[in-house]
């Protein structure tokens, strides 16, 4: 007979806190390894957890709705139904507790934290007016009164996606001293390709992109101190925008994908993240991230490197322009390129090199 600790998962590297949005399955009830256990809310997006291990969910120690941190234990499963559990297993439940300050927790009820993060307060500054000076939901309320906008203004607190891809973004620039590089690409040839597999613009750029990594390991790594890890593998993530923020799942081995196969898991992905129900193995290890703003209309952008990945691929919109080809002036589907490099891990001429890579992978036919 065995027991298995169920923790909250670290599922990237800035995810410190989760809250739990619903458990699948119920104290008592039979569990197989592999499945969907219960969903929690990260700063990326919601996720669904599966379950380490078979057996019965004997405890659940962390309700829905509750935020915790990464490695607490939230669960208990267990071979049998009155199989033995640890001391910590059998407490009491008990309710996530705001941050600490100065040593010691705040006192404040679950319902004036969440309305603190609604507001955007902090509750660590405020002082309670409830029994031991708890803090309640009209400190926090009283408390953004009167920090409110002028007249005319509204203050919308920030989502945790929004929050996240700030600080994301800010420690990108900070950190990492980047370039870019550009270049327009004749698509005929991708069109065509498109056109044949039933497949969008979006898939033959993201296998275009996938295929040129293999020869360029340096685009395949990423910044780690006194060190540059290379991976092998040549995962793309897919910039999606959602009303709360930008998201970047991944699609796995693309390279090594058939066009259709590479646009079914695409399209998996996105409608995954879109409802929220994203499975945990959808973020995080990508080689390099694409995003295309072509449905937007945009000619050209240059893109922030998503950290940790060294790379990041801008996608202006398919149109078709006047270019000398042979000496002679015709019309051509064209496309602008911009690539955006960590300089710490790739110099002007490897960048310009894959690139070239990419838009011969996409105007050969």
């Amino acid at each position: 007979m065995s027991v298995t600790r169920v923790i909250l998962p670290k599922l990237g590297l800035t995810m410190d806190e989760g809250r739990l949005i619903a458990w699948h399955k119920r104290e008592g009830d039979r569990v197989e390894k592999g499945e969907i256990l219960f969903e929690v809310e990260t700063d990326k997006a919601n996720m669904e957890i599966e379950a380490p291990a078979s057996g019965i969910v004997r405890r659940i120690l962390i309700d829905a709705d509750q935020t915790v941190p990464v490695t607490t234990l939230i669960a208990v499963i267990a071979d049998t139904i009155d199989e033995p559990l640890p001391e910590v297993a059998a407490a009491t439940p008990s309710v996530a507790q705001a941050v600490p300050q100065d040593g010691e927790r705040v006192r404040s009820s679950p319902a004036a934290r969440k309305r603190a993060q609604e507001l955007g307060v902090d509750i660590n500054n405020l002082v309670g007016t409830g029994p031991g000076g708890r803090i309640g939901i009209e400190d926090v309320e009283a408390a953004a009164a009167k920090s409110a906008p002028p007249i005319g203004e509204k203050r919308v607190p920030l989502t945790k996606m929004r929050r996240a891809v700030a600080e994301a973004m800010t420690r990108s620039v900070r950190d990492a001293p980047q370039f870019s590089i550009s270049r327009d690409v004749d698509m005929t040839s991708a069109n065509a390709r498109r056109k044949a597999a039933g497949v969008s613009y979006t898939d033959v750029i993201v296998a275009a992109a996938a295929s040129a990594l293999r020869a360029h390991p340096r685009l395949r790594s990423r910044y780690d101190g006194d060190a540059v890890i290379t991976s092998e593998r040549t995962d793309v993530g897919i910039a999606v925008a959602l009303d709360a923020g930008l998201i970047v799942p991944v699609v796995r081995d693309a390279a090594n994908k058939p066009l259709r196969t590479l646009r079914d898991d695409r399209e998996a992905l996105e409608a995954a993240v879109r409802s929220g129900h994203a499975r945990a193995d959808a973020f995080g290890d990508a080689a390099i991230t694409v995003s295309n703003l072509g449905t937007f209309g945009v000619d050209r952008f240059t893109a922030i490197v998503n950290p940790p990945e060294a790379s990041i691929l801008a996608v202006g919109r398919v149109q078709d322009r006047v270019v000398a080809v042979d000496g002679a002036a015709t019309v051509r589907p064209m496309c602008s390129f911009t690539l955006t490099v960590d300089h710490r891990v790739a110099d002007g001429a490897d960048a310009a090199r894959y690139l070239a890579d990419v838009a011969k992978e996409l105007e050969t036919a």
